[in-house]
């Protein structure tokens, strides 16, 4: 392991664990738990550590004590909170399992030498966990440049910061036990064995094996994945040419995505019962409420969610992507994948209802495709527009890093309370005046006295 993998790696894990830790000691922001929606995930590792099961009802009454259902009367009407499901008489998490699952090191030592179970220490846990997947995410994401796509160690490391710190990766994924952050770490490795595989025409069938079993695992992170590895494979026919090779290649992609096909349908089967009983199912045909083409508009440039205003470095995305296609489609097919991974992906996203992430901090229904953005950045840092355009992406770079830390500081939900209407009215989304950003920045009024109050609801 070289210099610059350790430095990835221990300077993004400090920096992510260790801003939370200062800003909830001083009472800057006191908020542990980014959403309900990760909850579940905390329980699970010490179910299965504890109690060798990914049943969650010995944690019930704890979860559901501090965030119950929404609905006020749900103890009356006896509601299961949104982020379980009752199966019988057992509850399940509504979500993915394999974050839990990957964190499983973390929690182990710690429980086995008898640490008790509150909510203080699962918060610390769980904030190592998702801290160190997004930092091995990194890790991964260097070496897939280096291996493949930057000769220039520097350039590499760059980019693989942007990566870290100039998106939600920094103030969102890192900070809670997200799903898409396991999602980008086995979609990394997944594109990386692939790659692997087409080098240099040598398709060695265990960088085949294993590019499908590491994507197998990003689609049972996060189901969006599967958009990502159906273009992947498409890659893999136009590099190919021949069907016969192509074909035998994929046997070999499908023996890894197997596995994790059998490994679904076991836990499936032996705690969910059946599939109808899996958290999205109830959702996927009764969800796609969203107003389009507005939702489309409002995944990039909505001032309160929008990729390219949480994170401005991404106009480079599109410059490198039109560098790409100048040069030749067929010579950069494979930066044409990443552009329809990133398109096809916000597409079908601004159809969701809930397209801009519900309570969380910028894009982060949109941030499965972080990985690809950053690749299609490589164009440019390989090309003559890198040096003369070179201060305005390091400009570019700041702002978005700049934003990231705002949101470390100021993402408490406060601003969501004030302004959150849902997904039936999106016009609390476009406002300039009453962005998050400009809220924060009355907060900071109000603070020095300045100012009052920072919305007309708050106290």
């Amino acid at each position: 392991m070289n210099s610059s993998v350790k430095n990835i790696f221990f300077y993004s894990f400090l920096v992510f664990f260790f801003s939370w830790v200062f800003v909830n000691r001083l009472g800057i922001n006191k908020l542990a738990i980014q959403s309900e929606d990760t909850i579940p995930t905390m329980f699970l590792p010490v179910a299965i550590i504890k109690e060798k099961t990914m049943n969650l009802d010995s944690y019930y009454w704890m979860m559901l004590g501090k965030y119950p259902h929404p609905d006020d009367k749900s103890f009356i009407r006896g509601l299961t909170p949104f982020y379980l499901k009752k199966i019988g008489n057992h509850y399940v998490s509504a979500f993915p399992i394999i974050t839990a699952l990957i964190s499983l090191p973390i929690y182990f030592l710690p429980l086995k030498l008898g640490m008790p179970i509150t909510w203080d220490n699962l918060i610390i846990l769980s904030k190592i966990s998702s801290s160190l997947i997004v930092s091995l995410s990194g890790v991964f994401l260097y070496i897939l440049l280096r291996k493949h796509f930057l000769n220039d160690e520097k350039k590499a490391s760059l980019l693989t910061y942007v990566y870290l710190f100039g998106t939600v990766n920094y103030a969102m994924i890192s900070q809670s036990m997200w799903q898409h952050g396991t999602l980008m770490l086995f979609s990394i490795l997944g594109l990386y064995f692939i790659l692997e595989f087409l080098k240099e025409n040598k398709f060695k069938p265990s960088n085949a094996f294993l590019g499908g079993l590491f994507y197998g695992l990003a689609i049972l992170s996060r189901p969006t994945a599967a958009l990502a590895f159906a273009l992947v494979l498409v890659l893999m026919l136009v590099k190919i040419r021949n069907i016969k090779n192509y074909i035998k290649a994929n046997i070999f992609v499908f023996a890894g995505i197997a596995l994790n096909i059998l490994f679904f349908l076991w836990y499936n089967n032996k705690y969910y019962i059946g599939i109808q009983n899996q958290g999205y199912s109830s959702q996927i045909f009764s969800s796609w409420l969203s107003p389009f083409p507005i939702s489309l508009i409002g995944v990039w440039l909505s001032p309160s969610k929008g990729i390219l205003v949480y994170s401005p470095i991404f106009i480079f995305s599109f410059v490198g992507f039109y560098i790409a296609m100048k040069k030749g489609v067929e010579e950069n097919s494979q930066y044409l994948i990443y552009f329809l991974v990133v398109v096809l992906h916000t597409l079908i996203i601004s159809f969701w209802k809930h397209w801009y992430g519900g309570y969380s901090f910028g894009y982060r229904m949109s941030s499965d495709i972080i990985p690809y953005l950053i690749l299609l950045m490589v164009p440019f840092l390989n090309s003559s527009f890198y040096e003369k355009y070179q201060k305005l992406f390091l400009f570019l770079f700041t702002i978005s890093v700049f934003v990231q830390i705002f949101g470390i500081i100021f993402f408490d939900g406060i601003w969501h309370a004030a302004y959150d209407r849902g997904f039936r009215d999106t016009s609390w989304l476009w406002s300039l005046k009453d962005s998050e950003f400009m809220f924060n920045i009355r907060r900071v009024m109000v603070k020095l006295k300045f100012l009052q109050r920072a919305c007309p609801k708050c106290l």
